[in-house]
């Protein structure tokens, strides 16, 4: 099971981070779904999701380490200021903004700390007199 996991995470991780790329840098690409602000949605859900995924792959550490968390949110940071900054190549008529930025953020936060969530409940379960 743990070999067919985490191929199935790593697969998962690369899908997910080629879609992001592919749209982030679409030309001219406009997101709206009628809510205000709706790329700020998007970049919030990309990112948490883009995060919780490089933390599962386990190439960063084991899956369900600390460490793996520990590295995959500044790694995650970093690639979500890469990403929003290379929107900026002339020709893709996109824009960079530090709003964009700090959504991609708040989703990096979102998805390590859904992995800290789990790191805790985990954790406290294996403590002594826990049933």
């Amino acid at each position: 099971m743990g070999k067919g996991l985490d191929l199935l995470c790593r697969l998962a991780f690369i899908a997910i981070a080629l879609t992001l790329v592919t749209l982030t840098h679409w030309p001219n690409l406009k997101v709206d779904a009628g809510i205000p602000r709706t790329d700020l949605w998007a970049h919030g859900i990309a990112y948490s999701t883009w995060t919780f995924a490089l933390i599962a792959t386990g190439w960063l550490a084991p899956r369900g380490s600390w460490k793996s968390v520990g590295l995959g949110m500044p790694i995650a940071m970093l690639y979500a200021g890469i990403d929003e900054y290379s929107q900026g190549i002339p020709g893709l008529g996109r824009y960079v903004t530090m709003e964009d930025f700090a959504a991609n953020c708040i989703g990096v936060w979102i998805g390590a700390s859904v992995w800290v969530m789990y790191l805790l409940v985990r954790d406290a379960r294996s403590l002594p007199g826990h049933r």
